[in-house]
């Protein structure tokens, strides 16, 4: 027995050594193969991936990720017909493999989109393996293409007449693809979100900076996706329609924030602001879930509501959690642009914190300035002198417009021009006590002072 017992544990100390000798002969392999990407010497990287393919097929992911590159780049700067052919197949051949190794990895939505680039399948083929893949790992259907693609080829089926696809299956196709399209572009900015707050104390790895550097193209890849499909579909719905669908819903997903954010995105991205579903349901997605973009949502759906200073909390708290400083600047600006008929306090404070929170931001000068122009009779307690003498401010304030965004210079030249035309004259400085020099101290909202120059 003894014997018997020793001869299993040299046994398994053999397996073992063995195991671990090909993970460091694979790792040894990889490397080197990387090194070969990443230097684009794409003709020795393309060996060293059908060794790895076939000796390490399970090692890592980057072994077909980095597969897809070199193929893509070869396939793009094929010169022959046939050079590009044969490079299609090996990497519809890669994405097999990559399937087999890594399941549900995704490069069955990206085999798709390459037959259907190249006519190598009938469309009938690329819905079904779309399909499929949304239906099993929707999570990882985020490649805003491939959703376009997905929704249009159901679209043809739908508007040819030739299935069985009623009003209700496409209300709910198209509901789900929308909500899909939303999914995605949440997750993307939570994770740029993450990223951004990580890049204040970490150094970022550089696919972690290719993620911050694409996610606003991305996402506004999607927001386009999300348009196209919504003006395409709705010809064939109402509001009514997408309340009704959602509605008899809600219930049984109340606790499920994503489908309630995906929800209400949809009802929101198709105007149905009059519905007392999308309220419900962004309510209650609210309520699950207090992030930035929820709370920018009931902020938007009271202003709808002609509700402005309900809505200015919600903004508030999406303003204060967004890690990127350019979205946080913009919703500061918002804020001051509701306020600036009705609060011109806040409205100048708001518009003062989102010039110092994106100092290359020229919007809230010039939004300053036009409030110092247009300054009225009375308000204030200035008489028709000081509200002139503003102008002195509006120019200088346009200037620091200028200085932030060079691109506004043509509108800050056109807004001086305008405002020179009505600053006041010598004679009426003197006629009110003013000289060069002298200050004019503001109160009020516009709490500045203006030292009067040679007039």
């Amino acid at each position: 027995m003894k014997k018997i017992l020793a001869f299993l544990a040299i046994a398994a100390n053999a397996v073992l050594y063995t195991a671990s000798a090909q993970t460091d002969e694979c790792e040894q392999k990889f490397e080197a193969y990387e090194l070969n990407i990443k230097s684009r010497l794409y003709d020795n990287a393309e060996s060293q991936l059908e060794n790895l393919v076939k000796q390490c097929a399970k090692y890592s992911p980057e072994i077909y990720t980095y597969g897809e590159e070199l193929y893509l780049y070869r396939i793009e700067s094929a010169r022959t017909k046939d050079g590009k052919s044969e490079n299609i197949t090996a990497l519809l051949q890669l994405f097999d493999d990559y399937e087999k190794n890594f399941p549900g990895n995704g490069s069955v939505v990206r085999k798709a989109m390459l037959l259907k680039k190249y006519d190598l399948a009938k469309d009938d083929e690329v819905y079904k393996m779309l399909d499929g893949f949304y239906k099993t790992h929707k999570d990882k259907f985020v490649d805003y293409d491939a959703l376009q693609t997905y929704f249009m080829l159901y679209l043809e089926k739908y508007e040819s007449g030739k299935g069985t696809i009623t009003i209700q299956d496409f209300i709910e196709k198209y509901a789900g693809i929308a909500a899909q399209v939303s999914y995605a572009k949440t997750k993307l900015l939570e994770e740029k979100a993450i990223l951004l707050q990580k890049q204040q104390s970490e150094i970022l790895t550089d696919k972690e900076k290719q993620t911050v550097e694409k996610a606003d193209r991305v996402a506004d890849a999607l927001d386009a996706v999300a348009d196209n499909i919504k003006i395409l579909a709705s010809k064939y719905f109402s509001c009514t329609a997408l309340s009704e669908y959602y509605s008899k819903d809600f219930d049984k997903n109340k606790e499920n924030v994503a489908w309630l954010q995906a929800a209400a995105t949809v009802l929101y991205d198709n105007k149905c602001y009059d519905s007392g579903v999308l309220y419900k349901i962004a309510s209650a997605a609210y309520k699950l879930k207090q992030g930035a973009e929820q709370a920018y949502m009931m902020g938007m759906l009271e202003v709808k509501n002609g509700k402005i200073e309900e809505s200015i909390p919600h903004f508030e708290k999406s303003a204060a959690m967004q890690a990127d400083e350019r979205v946080k600047a913009d919703e500061y600006y918002h804020l001051a642009t509701l306020l600036k008929n009705t609060d011109k306090t806040r409205a100048k404070q708001y518009a003062l914190k989102a010039a110092e929170t994106n100092k290359n931001f020229g919007k809230p000068y010039i939004l300053l300035a036009n409030m110092y122009s247009s300054v009225i009779k009375n308000e204030c307690n200035l008489n028709d002198f000081e509200r002139k003498a503003l102008l002195f401010l509006a120019i200088e304030t346009l200037n620091k417009a200028e200085v932030a965004e060079p691109k506004y210079k043509a509108t800050v030249t056109a807004l001086k021009e305008e405002y020179s035309q009505n600053l006041p004259s010598k004679d009426e400085a003197k006629a009110a006590g003013y000289k060069k020099g002298k200050e004019i101290k503001y109160g009020c909202w516009i709490n500045e002072t203006v030292k009067l120059p040679k007039l």
